[in-house]
């Protein structure tokens, strides 16, 4: 299933050529990709949904390995390690590490800062369409989708293996820093009460003081003193957010775009030409 949520490159066409009667393809006017995704799962007729946003890729095998992996319940998630691109010709995989067993969520995403990118993701329709996303969110409807998820029930697992390509773009002309804190601040407030003690201040320490360090400089550093104490949030975890917190945004993606060039992976040369 194909949701255009509004776009202006009239993708109809592209989907007729296919001449596939199993490609459903839905218009809506622009709402955001929060309403997006709710219309797809509203229209999911089959067991799972795999989400894929327009701007990743699945790579080979995705959808055949991941049914494989799937155990026959109604509640187990299933997500995937990733190919994060940052468009230097080469690739690092995240997360780095799977959620363990007994682990909560909140905690595996805030402070251990590990990923559930929307796009690796395999639910259950049923569970789905019993927690759906937050349209009302500009930012981190992922990680919010995910925290209820558990709450409604949901048991995760990871496949360790890349099976998504994550274009990881430019900031440049992203969500501002004052509008991103009041965002951060806000769901934290909203939903603050879903999240164990530690993964709280995880949250503030790892989501949070981003966006806090232009405004409240000083409030950053005990937010990520605490997350230290209180959110065993590791050390070197606190010591990348420093730098992303503080410095300019177009120095902190230049450190990390090198590190990524000297240490990350080689693209392939058809994924890259698939761009």
């Amino acid at each position: 299933m194909v949701v255009d949520d509004g776009s202006k490159d009239d993708p109809a066409p592209v989907i007729a050529a296919f001449g596939d009667p199993r490609i459903r393809y839905i218009r809506q006017e622009n709402a955001g990709g929060g309403a997006a995704r709710n219309r797809g799962i509203e229209e999911a007729r089959g067991r799972y949904i795999a989400f894929l946003d327009s701007d990743d890729q699945f790579l080979p095998g995705k959808l055949s390995i991941m049914a494989a992996a799937l155990p026959d319940d109604e509640r187990t998630v299933l997500y995937s390690q990733m190919q994060v691109d940052r468009g230097v010709d080469r690739y690092w995989v995240r997360p780095d590490r799977g959620i363990r067993d007994g682990e909560d969520v909140g905690e595996y995403l805030f402070c251990a800062n590990q990923f559930m990118q929307t796009s690796t993701l395999v639910v259950p329709t049923a569970l789905a369409k019993q927690v759906r996303f937050d349209p009302a969110l500009k930012k981190g409807q992922d990680l919010d989708f995910a925290v209820r998820l558990q709450v409604a029930g949901g048991r995760f697992r990871m496949i360790e293996q890349p099976l998504t390509i994550w274009l990881d773009a430019s900031e440049a002309g992203r969500t501002s820093y004052v509008r991103g804190y009041e965002t951060s601040l806000d769901w934290l407030e909203r939903c603050g009460h879903l999240l164990t003690d530690r993964a709280r201040h995880g949250y503030r320490a790892t989501v949070l003081a981003y966006h806090m360090a232009p405004i409240r400089p000083l409030a950053t550093i005990r937010e990520l003193v605490r997350g230290l104490f209180f959110g065993r949030v590791p050390p070197r975890i606190l010591a990348r957010q420093l730098l992303r917190s503080y410095l300019p945004k177009s120095l902190y993606r230049s450190l990390v775009n090198q590190f990524v060039y000297r240490f990350g992976k080689a693209e392939p040369a058809s994924q890259g030409a698939r761009r």
